[in-house]
């Protein structure tokens, strides 16, 4: 590396004018001192420019011994950060409640100033990380130019040397046991069932396997208690994945509500870490186009077979004991149909869905195999107007979620900013008594590495 040899250099030229100075034939004493000590600046500035090698081993060395891991380190960071995310959100929740009912001073006066501390936490901790792992990444140059450093004659820059040698080490084997020690002061568990949530993508399939556009997933406990309610994209997607939009772990019952329809399932949501995917198929829905779906009873009917030809649709169903089939669509939507090749004959009803009109087309059907077509003219795809109820809202709503907010944020404030504070105190300390014995005012080490006791 360009930096020891320049440093070793360095080294020599101190020693050589180290020794020019004391072989002066000069009556000074303090000239011959002086000497004396860049001699032996310059042989202890070689011995650390041949340790090189060894103080970067010395950082594997001893995380090793202490079992220093940076993996936990990176853990422990990502959850708390989405731990007080999560908070965040939950508080940002509960204040907009409040003034949804007329009490914005309460969420003013108490509510934000938790939020403030808590951007603190994140901050602290978001800096102390990067700031840690720009040092573990760049630790071997950080040496190399202490070493360079700490080899200028004169000692000039001697002491910025010895730190910058020191930091590396320290900060190093020491930084990845700060969840250690946070672990070690805090004892406060929150409740199981307290803002556990996770990111999710819920999609409901047709007998086809197309996606259904625009249905609401309705989600209740095991007690029936309303979890959330979410309403799905024009692809058949409820993106869940925004935080105030996540959902609980456990068991949840999932009312999939469609114009003219519903169609429950269960679901037992396991905490997996990343994002969970709960996909449905629905055996007894056709969709012809969004906002357009056929309807059928499995037990009497089934599904010979299905032809699309661009705006026609054509199924063949055998029709097991007399039954009805279901044509929903949109009011304002223009369909033609044809049932075994003649006009189908039937009843509709209309009936509204979220503020969106629709018409139902009711036809009877005998035993026997039977054509429907369907000819789409024009289609419409309006947006049902539906109040989602996010996972985080009910939360809420919790008698008891305020006082406990406050006490996980008054734990988040110790465990997250008092403890790391102290314990970067603790590195730093450690760092700059590395850093004295490496370049101490008397360099007491090299003097008797040098010339000895």
């Amino acid at each position: 590396m360009d930096l020891l040899y320049l440093a070793y250099y360095l080294s020599v030229l101190t020693y050589f004018v180290g020794a020019a100075l004391k072989g002066l034939p000069l009556p000074l004493a303090s000239v011959k001192k002086v000497g004396q000590r860049l001699m032996v600046d310059g042989v202890f500035s070689a011995f650390m420019v041949f340790s090189y090698k060894a103080l970067v081993f010395s950082i594997s060395y001893f995380s090793s011994v202490i079992g220093a891991d940076w993996r936990l380190l990176n853990e422990w960071y990502i959850a708390e950060s989405a731990s007080l995310m999560s908070l965040f959100v939950l508080l940002k929740t509960i204040g907009f409640l409040y003034s949804k009912v007329g009490l914005g001073f309460l969420a003013s006066g108490l509510i934000s100033p938790m939020v403030s501390l808590l951007v603190d936490v994140l901050v602290t901790i978001t800096v102390f990380y990067l700031a840690v792992k720009a040092i573990y990444l760049t630790a071997k140059t950080m040496i190399a130019v202490g070493i360079l450093l700490y080899s200028i004659p004169f000692r000039l820059t001697r002491p910025a040397g010895a730190v910058l040698i020191s930091l590396p080490i320290v900060l190093t084997v020491g930084a990845p046991l700060l969840p250690n020690f946070v672990a070690m002061f805090s004892t406060f568990n929150p409740p199981d069932n307290f803002v556990q949530a996770q990111p999710a993508y819920i999609r409901l399939l047709d007998y086809l396997n197309q996606p259904i556009a625009y249905y609401v997933v309705n989600a209740s406990d095991a007690n029936g208690n309303q979890l959330y309610m979410y309403l799905s994209d024009s692809s058949g997607l409820v993106n869940a994945t925004s935080m105030e939009r996540w959902i609980p772990p456990g068991y949840q019952r999932l009312d999939f509500l469609m114009p003219g329809s519903k169609y429950s399932e269960e679901a037992n949501v396991t905490s997996s870490g990343g994002v969970v995917n709960l996909t449905y198929r629905v055996p007894n829905i056709i969709k012809i186009d969004v906002n357009t779906l056929v309807y059928y009873n499995t037990d009497e009917a089934v599904v010979e077979s299905v032809d699309r030809s661009n705006n026609t649709f054509t199924t063949l169903f055998n029709v097991l004991y007399s039954t009805k089939i279901y044509l929903v669509y949109e009011s304002s939507s223009t369909l033609i149909v044809w049932l075994d090749n003649t006009t189908a004959q039937g009843y509709t009803v209309s009936f509204d869905w979220f503020n969106v009109g629709f018409k139902a087309l009711v036809l009877s059907l005998h035993p026997g195999l039977h054509n429907l077509t369907i000819q789409v003219i024009n289609v419409a795809a309006s947006r049902p107007n539906v109040s989602e109820v996010y996972y985080f809202e009910k939360v809420a709503e919790s008698g008891s979620t305020l006082s406990l907010a406050i006490g996980l944020v008054s734990i988040k404030f110790f465990t997250l900013l008092v403890l790391p504070v102290v314990y970067i105190f603790v590195l730093v300390t450690a760092t700059l008594g590395l850093a004295r014995i490496l370049g101490g005012v008397e360099a007491r080490i090299s003097r008797l590495l040098v010339l000895g006791p």
